[in-house]
């Protein structure tokens, strides 16, 4: 579950791996909308970027993006933040890739 009105880091890149996220699943469990925001950082040029910028859950609805893929170096991270008062869920898929001395 993540913490309502605040920025939850669901998933950090470990050093020396690549990874391909190839899914995020967020649901909401309230009874009314609540919006959500999903942030990539990108630890290399310190830099946050929105995937999904205010986008209005429906009450006992989901958000799923997949279909396509975001490649994660290490340190990136992936960030959710729910409308405060929300009560939401979120789900994260990876494939980590080692690679030796890449960093």
């Amino acid at each position: 579950m993540l913490t309502a009105g605040s920025a939850n880091t669901v998933y950090t890149c470990p050093p020396n791996y690549i990874a391909k996220m190839t899914l995020l699943f967020i649901s909401n469990h309230g009874g009314n909308n609540k919006t959500v925001t999903v942030q990539w950082n990108d630890s290399s040029a310190s830099q946050s970027y929105y995937i999904v910028g205010g986008y209005v859950l429906a009450a006992t609805g989901y958000l799923k993006l997949d279909g396509s893929y975001l490649v994660l170096n290490p340190g990136d991270t992936v960030i959710v933040t729910p409308e405060a008062g929300a009560t939401t869920d979120a789900t994260i898929t990876v494939e980590e890739h080692y690679e030796q001395g890449l960093f």
